[in-house]
């Protein structure tokens, strides 16, 4: 007898594909992340081309904006120009030299000669109160543009140290110091002198003050005293005298004579009074003499005849 025949059918063997599958998303990861990082870079140039046509679209506003401002002095040379290559670096632009340039003419031919006249007139009227001449303005400009002067304070510093000014300053110091001696009556006087060079006649004009002297104050001869007489030395009419306009020196000199003059008077008087006490000593020592002289003559009279008499 025979049996039944078993067929027997193995299961299917499975393929492992796990790490085919691992590649094949490493794969998909890196090509997605290139895609993304070529759309960062498309991205990103799209944004610096828009934010260079941006830049190049604006600089001419921004030129014509910084040279208005310049002209307006609402901005220095240095901050015009540092404006404009700040500009072009933030917009990668080349370095706009040509209009660096063009400022730089601005400043140097249209504003800065103007710019220096001004500050040499308010130099002048401020330091010296006055306006320059042509020729001081021709003088300090040809400074300027030799670079002796590099700045407006090396002008002014110039100013201040000139003769003009240190005469002005101590003028001005010595007529407030002489307007509390003398007051302040000032006129002006015209004198001539011989110039000691040129042998030559000139004319100059110096202040004169007229100072209010009380004759009061000063003492006078006594008319009972005679000493006027008797000295022969009359007082200088010093009212007069300071009645007029003067120097500062002939004021000095007045107010010395008047210190002598009271000196003089004092000591006069006092060796009047000095030589009426002498005299009336004098009178009193003589008298006395004279009594003592007539007592001891009498004395002797009397001496005579007490020793003619024989007890």
């Amino acid at each position: 007898m025979g049996g039944k025949k078993v067929n027997y059918t193995p299961p299917p063997v499975q393929k492992d594909d796990s790490f085919e599958k691992y590649l094949q998303y490493q794969q998909q990861k890196e090509a997605a992340a290139e895609a993304r990082i070529e759309k960062e870079k498309a991205e990103q140039k799209t944004a610096d081309e828009a934010r260079k046509a941006t830049g190049v679209a604006g600089y001419a506003g921004l030129r014509t904006g910084i040279e208005a401002q310049l002209r307006q002095g609402l901005l220095g040379y240095g901050e015009a120009s540092q404006q404009l290559r700040d500009y072009a670096s933030k917009y990668d632009m080349t370095p706009p030299e040509a209009d660096v340039t063009n400022l730089t003419n601005i400043y140097t031919q249209e504003l800065l000669p103007g710019r220096r006249k001004t500050s040499i007139d308010s130099a002048y009227q401020e330091i010296l109160g006055r306006a320059p001449t042509e020729e001081e303005k021709t003088s300090q400009l040809q400074k300027f543009d030799q670079q002796y002067y590099t700045s407006n304070d090396d002008l002014r510093n110039a100013l201040y140290k000139a003769p003009e000014y240190t005469k002005k300053y101590n003028d001005n110091y010595l007529d407030n110091y002489f307007d509390t001696q003398f007051g302040s009556s000032v006129e002006a006087r015209t004198e001539e002198y011989t110039d000691a060079t040129t042998g030559e006649k000139k004319t100059k004009v110096t202040k004169a003050r007229k100072f209010n002297f009380d004759p009061s104050l000063l003492p006078s001869y006594s008319d009972q005293a005679g000493l006027e007489k008797k000295t022969g030395v009359t007082q200088p009419d010093y009212a007069k005298y300071f009645s007029q306009g003067r120097s500062i020196e002939e004021l000095q000199q007045g107010l010395q004579g008047v210190k002598d003059t009271r000196q003089y008077l004092y000591s006069a008087g006092l060796t009047n009074l000095q030589g009426e006490i002498d005299k009336e000593t004098q009178k009193l020592k003589n008298e006395g003499a004279k009594e003592l002289a007539k007592v001891q003559s009498q004395g002797s009279i009397y001496n005579s005849l007490v020793g003619s008499f024989n007890f």
